[in-house]
């Protein structure tokens, strides 16, 4: 009898492992997710290369974008394609003004600009391709 035993312990603990793996196999993104600070050290703000600093990073979907600001002095705008190449915040889908605006990302590709002065012609904006 504790042979018996002994062996549906085993039984317990093998496939307790097994539905372990798959949950770990089966994890959302989400939980996965990245948070990002735009810009680095330096944030949001004029004067920097955000394509450059874009450039050769993985962006993935549920990965939270951080953009960090002065509350009044810059924004944020979610866009499309052509209103990003023109600086158009007309119609943006989104925007942002708190400072601290937390954007979590999508598959797909994401347009963000600054819609305060002359920012996003200066080069304040930012293009992520989302795998």
């Amino acid at each position: 009898m504790a042979f018996h035993s002994h062996s549906v312990s085993h039984k317990v603990i093998f496939w307790a492992l097994v539905i372990a793996v798959a949950a770990v196999a089966i994890t959302p993104s989400a939980v996965l997710a990245t948070k990002i600070t735009v810009g680095g050290n330096k944030g949001w703000t004029k004067g920097f290369d955000y394509q450059g600093w874009a450039q050769g990073r993985k962006f993935h979907a549920g990965d939270k974008l951080f953009f960090k600001y002065p509350k009044g002095v810059h924004n944020v705008y979610k866009v499309n394609q052509k209103q990003f190449q023109n600086c158009d915040i007309a119609s943006a889908t989104k925007k942002y003004t708190s400072g601290g605006d937390t954007i979590t990302l999508k598959s797909g590709t994401s347009w963000f600009i600054c819609g305060v002065g002359d920012h996003c012609r200066d080069g304040q904006k930012l293009v992520v391709n989302v795998k």
